[in-house]
């Protein structure tokens, strides 16, 4: 996705702000994705017997950063607790990424 079109419907400033307070002491970073379909794009460096990781999230809707609508956050924030597998327990998880970046 292009910066132009990022802006339109993401902040990213405060997207990045989230992620450095997100990430603490773990060697990451954030950018914008290159795939048309995705927001941001999050690699994650490899550390001892983890090997590093790349993650893209973030659809192309707009995410509460850029509209502060409370009802749709709170219905994403719902429909995405539902969302099955190991997540929870994964900090570098799409799915708890894009709920603490973007929402």
């Amino acid at each position: 996705m292009k910066l132009s079109e990022l802006v339109k419907i993401s902040d990213p400033a405060e997207v990045k702000r989230r992620f450095e307070k997100y990430r603490g002491t773990t060697k990451a970073e954030i950018s914008v994705s290159p795939r048309a379909d995705k927001k941001y794009m999050i690699r994650v460096a490899a550390t001892d017997g983890n090997r590093g990781r790349i993650i893209h999230i973030g659809s192309t809707m707009p995410d509460f950063t850029k509209t502060a609508d409370e009802v749709k956050r709170k219905s994403y924030l719902a429909r995405s607790a539902g969302i099955k597998g190991d997540w929870k327990s994964d900090k570098w998880s799409a799915n708890n990424l894009s709920r603490a970046l973007m929402w």
